[in-house]
């Protein structure tokens, strides 16, 4: 099904109905069923007598998923605001790209696990938005290779901020990086449209105040979850490392200092513990959150 849409639309989707909790969980669950039916039918062997209920289930599962998305464009057009008020791009633009990431919510929601739809959404929408922003802004496309060592770069930058207290020089980033300046100076040049970007949203209007509520609680409910599977020592490390938990964030040497071990032991634990909350499924909707 195709889901274009333009300017001249936009005011049309203000008038098309909001699904109440029961509905919107009865379609989730006829999406879901339609989409095990559609694996079902992938099969080597399917009864020709279960073929027409599979296909069947795979219909209505389709119809429900058209469903889930028109009656939810409101909320892409309200995130997509938040947007376009700092950024010269077309709003139906913006909520062409926020469509994409209000499929996938649609696509990845479990309304068995209590979590509002609004909430989960949300934060695909925006991270569709984002994702297309942030690209656009880039003069030059950053190959692979480069984004990954931007992200190391990145998260370093972060460390030593902590760390030392202050934003660390660029002679200091470039020695934790083992690299030199002028790299360095390359990476921070590549990250200047992302960092924009952040600040814009930070800054923009706050649109619908819902959105901005739903968009935090889910954070806040999908970091706990991932922070729950954690083993004690590395949870309370990470509260330590970047002050959660109303904690003052404290630098690897004091840990090491506080814990009679070496400041690597500590490096090692913190970045075991990075790795496993990326592993964790509740967090596979932060992944870029994770790598900044």
């Amino acid at each position: 099904m195709s889901y274009d849409v333009c300017g001249d639309h936009l005011s049309g989707i203000a008038q098309i109905p909001l699904l109440d909790r029961d509905q919107l969980h009865a379609a989730a669950g006829t999406f879901q069923r339609g989409e095990a039916a559609r694996r079902r039918l992938t099969e080597a062997e399917v009864p020709a007598a279960d073929v027409m209920a599979l296909r069947e289930a795979v219909r209505a599962g389709d119809q429900a998923k058209h469903l889930l998305v028109t009656s939810n464009l409101r909320l892409v057009v309200s995130v997509a605001r938040r947007f376009g008020s700092a950024h010269p791009v077309p709003l139906a633009d913006l909520v062409q790209e926020g469509v994409i990431g209000l499929i996938r919510a649609v696509e990845k929601f479990d309304h068995t696990r209590g979590t509002t739809f609004s909430t989960y959404a949300t934060w695909w929408i925006r991270q569709a938005i984002g994702r297309a922003l942030a690209e656009q802004g880039r003069i030059v496309r950053v190959p692979r290779h480069v984004n990954q060592k931007l992200s190391n770069c990145m998260r370093t930058r972060g460390e030593l901020r902590v760390e030392l207290g202050r934003e660390p020089h660029r002679h200091e980033l470039a020695d934790a990086l083992g690299v030199d300046e002028a790299e360095v100076a390359v990476l921070l040049r590549c990250a200047a449209p992302a960092k924009a970007l952040h600040l814009v949203e930070e800054q923009a209007e706050r649109g619908d105040e819902a959105v901005g509520h739903a968009e935090q609680q889910h954070l806040q409910e999908l970091l706990a979850a991932a922070l729950k599977r954690l083993p004690a020592s590395h949870r309370n490390l990470l509260f330590e490392r970047v002050g959660w938990d109303g904690r003052q964030p404290r630098s690897l040497r004091e840990l090491a200092d506080e814990h009679g071990v070496s400041r690597g032991m500590v490096k090692r634990m913190e970045l075991d513990a990075h790795e496993m909350l990326r592993r964790s499924p509740q967090v596979e909707a932060l992944d870029e959150w994770f790598n900044c």
